[in-house]
């Protein structure tokens, strides 16, 4: 009876072989199934590789990036990638940097970056590894909570703890950099009235309308219209005397038949935020006074 023939043994080489290819291949699967963009660079910050999710994300084919100085994606550009070089260099890894990069067809977008520096097998710096997550619709929706937070839901002026907060800012930039600055409290004449006999809805479209008038009877990027409460709104104008401010509602009441009373007061003549509000609501009712006793 001839011997059973026995298979030999696999030389360690093809094990080594294809625990290599298969390995080569989980990778492969877990990068081409990443919507993150992963995108690795060599020591002169030249593009090297760029993932399928890297593509989807720049809307740019890996043939076109490939060798690309990395810093072009960034908005800051250069400053930007020598930022990050640097924090790489000081702990060997970043982790959730946000940044802002640029689409090639011009759009921005905001990126969670986490990246490390890539080392061959003595050590040495061969290039960096760069991981980064769209965080637009993020970002977007966190201004929005923010913006919310800070503005009155009827009129889209921002709200009392908004111009508290904005007014000690102020102050202290006033008193720092010893320039002027004017607060405005004013008060619609006869909104009450209004309310009591047309109904709340007829009371809302006032408080819109006598809004809109402020926004646009002011220095846009510069004053800030604020709704205090009820019928109440303030005005924040930096550098701005009293005299000045006058003029500000002067302007303001030719832009509208909606009567109402104010109160300007001054830094430094008044010299801290409570000093200022006092003064303010003191002048306004001393006027709405006088034109009650008027009509």
């Amino acid at each position: 009876m001839p011997p059973l023939k026995t298979q030999a043994p696999q030389s360690p080489l093809i094990h080594l072989s294809t625990d290599f290819i298969r390995a080569k291949e989980y990778f492969e699967a877990i990068v081409n199934s990443s919507s993150d963009a992963i995108c690795t660079t060599d020591v002169r910050g030249r593009i090297i590789y760029f993932s399928p999710g890297a593509e989807a994300m720049f809307g740019a084919s890996s043939l076109e990036m490939m060798g690309r100085a990395a810093h072009e994606i960034y908005i800051d550009g250069r400053d930007e990638a020598q930022k990050i070089m640097r924090l790489l260099q000081k702990d060997g890894c970043i982790r959730n940097h946000e940044t802002m990069i640029k689409k090639c067809d011009g759009r921005r977008i905001h990126v969670s970056l986490s990246a490390s520096l890539l080392r061959d097998r003595a050590g040495r710096v061969i290039g960096t590894l760069g991981i980064s997550k769209d965080i637009t619709d993020r970002v977007a929706l966190e201004r929005r909570l923010r913006e919310l937070s800070a503005t009155d839901n009827l009129t889209g002026l921002y709200n009392q703890r908004c111009f508290l907060e904005r007014l000690t800012q102020e102050v202290q930039r006033a008193r720092r950099q010893r320039q002027k600055l004017s607060m405005v409290l004013i008060d619609l004449d006869g909104f009450k009235a209004v309310n009591d006999t047309k109904g709340h809805l007829a009371g809302d479209t006032l408080l819109k309308a006598f809004a809109a008038v402020l926004e646009k009877g002011i220095r846009q990027q510069v004053d800030t219209a604020y709704r205090y409460g009820g019928d109440e709104f303030m005005l924040i104008l930096p550098g701005q005397s009293a005299p000045k401010a006058l003029k500000v509602t002067e302007r303001l009441a030719a832009l509208t038949p909606i009567g109402f009373s104010f109160g300007v007061s001054s830094f430094p003549r008044f010299g801290s935020l409570a000093e200022l509000m006092r003064a303010a609501d003191r002048l306004m009712y001393r006027m709405k006074a006088r034109r009650k006793t008027a009509s």
